[in-house]
């Protein structure tokens, strides 16, 4: 009876080691490939997985990707699980300051990694300390690991935000092994006496960034010779003039938000190789000096029309030639997305500059009566139109449509109509 017992107690130990190997099969994997998976994780999630055992206590030590949010990382508990707004009786500086720690204590422990693959840091500031010392530190260090993709996103107190945005350490200007360069919130690339040096850089995002001077745009831009891919975003800038001439661009995008009593403001953009094209915003005076014969898709979002003469009478005329400016560098786009929201717009679509020979595909969003008439004409000058989709959008004001003779060919060649939002018969009427 005893010989029985010990024999199931065996294999009850047998099948229960044997059960631990099945459940921790993952750890039995390869180094990189553990590396591999953590490297999804944000920071503070593969930091706690040195719990689980000897083997990972160190492991997310060798990933060579960083992921540090002042959203994520709490100073109060030790798992970085962040709500800083539960948290009674620690200021904003208090916050700044344990990041700062938790930050320098990673950089630390990751001195093995020979090659950052990604680098994104948000921290939030507050108070009246000065944080460029700080953030010249740690940008140097992944500058000097080779990093391939920075991701910085600076965002200040509100009583300091607008009067100290922080400066850039001069090793990121000349980080060459830099292909993916993400710049949001207070910082500036301002710097009269540096080069910058972006030798691979594919792709940059600046939103919201400071360069008062006329020039540093173009300088930093002049300085990417393989650049694919531009973001870029401000609101309420001062500079009149801005130009941006990038030959090697495929995708660009730009976001412009202004003050209507400062809006004297001239956008040139050189952009010969462009396939994608992204407007949103505030339509200041756009020049495009190349025709853009590689251009497949663009998206437009005209929120209002920045003009110093918004309460004279040619403020119409104004408008409808910025448009037309616009429009007429697009006519060879094969996929177009319009949208329209200045109330002003009344007559502005009955001629149109330029057919759209190309356009196959056309999505159309409808706020006011106007822009019924835009449409129509759009639809006059895209012969081969496959495809039209027209939305209602949330604005929306109600009104009778506004009738114009559709084009003879549009029936033959339209295979898809489809509309969203309405529910008058009248919209399929007018397109019928």
């Amino acid at each position: 009876m005893a010989g029985s017992a010990t024999r199931s107690k065996r294999k009850r130990r047998k099948l229960s080691r044997k059960k631990d190997s099945v459940l921790d099969r993952i750890s039995n994997l390869p180094e990189s490939l553990l590396c591999h998976i953590l490297s999804f994780l944000p920071t503070k999630n593969a930091v706690a997985t040195s719990i689980l055992s000897s083997r990972w206590k160190l492991l997310w030590t060798l990933v060579p990707k960083l992921d540090l949010d002042t959203d994520t990382i709490d100073p109060c508990k030790g798992n970085w699980k962040l709500h800083w707004t539960v948290v009674p009786g620690l200021d904003l500086e208090s916050k700044a300051i344990f990041f700062e720690h938790i930050v320098f204590r990673v950089l630390e422990l990751q001195q093995q990694t020979q090659c950052l693959q990604k680098f994104r840091l948000k921290f939030e500031f507050g108070g009246s300390t000065s944080y460029d010392q700080y953030l010249e530190m740690w940008l140097r260090v992944a500058a000097a690991r080779k990093v391939k993709e920075l991701n910085l996103e600076i965002c200040f107190d509100r009583a300091t935000m607008f009067w100290n945005p922080l400066k850039l350490p001069h090793s990121i200007y000349t980080c060459r092994t830099l292909v993916v360069l993400k710049l949001r919130g207070e910082t500036d690339i301002n710097t009269p006496s540096l080069s910058f040096q972006f030798p691979c850089l594919k792709i940059l995002h600046l939103i919201g960034i400071f360069h008062s001077r006329e020039h540093s745009l173009t300088r930093l831009l002049s300085s990417c010779p393989v650049l694919e891919e531009l973001s870029y975003e401000r609101k309420y800038e001062e500079i009149e003039y801005r130009k941006i001439s990038v030959p090697t661009v495929k995708r660009l995008s730009i976001t412009l938000r202004e003050d209507r009593y400062f809006c004297n403001h001239k956008l040139e953009i050189n952009a010969p190789a462009l396939e994608y094209f992204n407007f949103k915003g505030d339509l200041r005076d756009i020049k495009i000096n190349e025709k853009l014969d590689n251009l497949v898709e663009t998206n437009v979002d005209i929120w209002t029309f920045c003009s110093k003469r918004w309460e004279d009478d040619r403020h119409e005329e104004h408008c409808r030639d910025r448009v037309f400016q616009l429009i007429a560098a697009l006519s060879n786009v094969k996929f177009l997305s319009f949208y329209f929201r200045e109330i002003e717009l009344l007559h502005i679509g009955f001629v149109y500059p330029s057919s759209y020979q190309n356009l196959v595909r056309l999505d159309f969003k409808v706020s006011v009566a106007c822009n019924w008439l835009v449409l129509l004409d759009l639809l006059q000058n895209a012969p081969n139109l496959e495809f039209l989709v027209v939305s209602k959008s949330d604005d929306f004001l109600e009104h009778s449509l506004c009738w114009k003779e559709p084009p003879d060919y549009l029936s033959s060649h339209l295979k898809s109509l489809c509309y969203r939002g309405f529910e008058d018969s009248g919209l399929l009427n007018l397109l019928n």
